[in-house]
């Protein structure tokens, strides 16, 4: 498995760290191919990075690309994409219709006590893996 996956999962899931999260799955993606799959879930990193810092109308429209990339698929490297989906959505019910199309203020955002959204990982070892990652000093470069 490429490191940049495990960087990606390691900045979603230990650091909730979207921005970076996003730079470690768009490396991996333009050396691979640019498959859809992996778009979606740059794209639904994007969401929440825009959910998080108030543009929930970039968020919104993020997601709603974002899961369109995801929703054909059940599983990716030992990652549930389906449950991801679900809990994106989930997030996206406690965002009042109105404010989809709003710019919200750090105190709005809080105010809606969002879930957490994590990918679950099915398998266990790379569970082990993440949990024990360090970002490698070559930061979004291609895995040796």
């Amino acid at each position: 498995m490429d490191d940049r996956f495990i960087s990606y999962l390691y900045c979603f899931n230990e650091l909730r760290d979207y921005f970076e999260c996003h730079e470690y799955g768009e490396s991996l993606w333009l050396d691979s191919g640019r498959p859809t799959l992996l778009k979606g879930l740059i794209q639904a990193a994007v969401c929440l990075y825009h959910l998080e810092g108030g543009n929930a109308r970039g968020g919104w429209r993020m997601w709603n690309r974002a899961r369109e990339y995801l929703k054909e698929t059940d599983e990716y490297e030992g990652t549930d994409i389906h449950r991801l989906v679900q809990d994106i959505d989930d997030v996206w019910q406690h965002v009042p219709v109105a404010w989809r199309r709003e710019s919200l203020t750090r105190e709005q955002v809080q105010s809606l006590q969002l879930p957490t959204v994590q990918i679950q990982i099915n398998n266990e070892e790379l569970k082990q893996v993440v949990a024990d990652w360090t970002i490698p000093s070559h930061a979004h470069e291609e895995s040796d």
